[in-house]
């Protein structure tokens, strides 16, 4: 192996190494983060209204949600506000019930205070899919909640905290604009 692939192969696992390494702490700083938020009487609310929403909508018969009545899902505790605690993201995790099934999913939902209500946007933000094969497990058997729970959040922490380990605010609240509330509306009118 020449000198030149070797110094290359060196940097590339010291980079690798580090970006780990930042994984974690930034994880950890959010776990903290998460901590204080729970102590929030504004984190209960959105996560209330969150769950209070999505039965709402289950019994609604909404197309949309359907997909919840074969699933087992659970809203996640995570809640990625900014810095007003006016906006949010919110993660919904959810394990295919079918035998078959080879994915598992997370929907990234939003939440919104409009004349001091929570309101929470279901369409128009994107699924995270994790193939069940590469969680480690067999094809069939589902991601474990708490493992869709760590992989969803390490997707979001990517963008939610600056380089000065502050919140992103225009991350956070980016996707509350007008296309997500016609999403929303349209959303809110199919039923299944």
């Amino acid at each position: 192996m020449n000198k030149y692939v070797k110094y290359l192969m060196i940097f590339i696992s010291i980079t690798g190494f580090a970006a780990c390494v930042n994984a974690d702490h930034i994880r950890a700083l959010y776990d903290a983060q998460l901590d204080v938020f729970k102590k929030n009487e504004i984190y209960t609310e959105v996560r209330s209204a969150a769950n209070k929403t999505l039965k709402k909508w289950i019994t609604q018969d909404l197309e949309g949600i359907h997909v919840l009545k074969s699933c087992n899902w659970k809203l996640d505790d995570a809640v990625f506000f900014n810095t007003k605690k006016d906006k949010c993201y919110l993660l919904l995790l959810i394990q295919d019930k079918n035998t078959k099934a080879e994915l598992d999913y997370v929907y990234v939902m939003y939440g919104a205070l409009e004349h001091n209500q929570w309101v929470i946007y279901f369409k128009g933000l994107s699924t995270m899919v994790f193939p069940r094969k590469e969680a480690g497990n067999d094809h069939y058997i589902p991601v474990p909640l708490t493992t869709l729970s760590m992989l969803s959040r390490d997707d979001i922490l990517k963008h939610y905290y600056k380089t000065n380990r502050h919140i992103n605010d225009e991350y956070v609240n980016k996707a509350y604009t007008p296309e997500l509330k016609k999403k929303h509306e349209l959303f809110l009118q199919k039923k299944y």
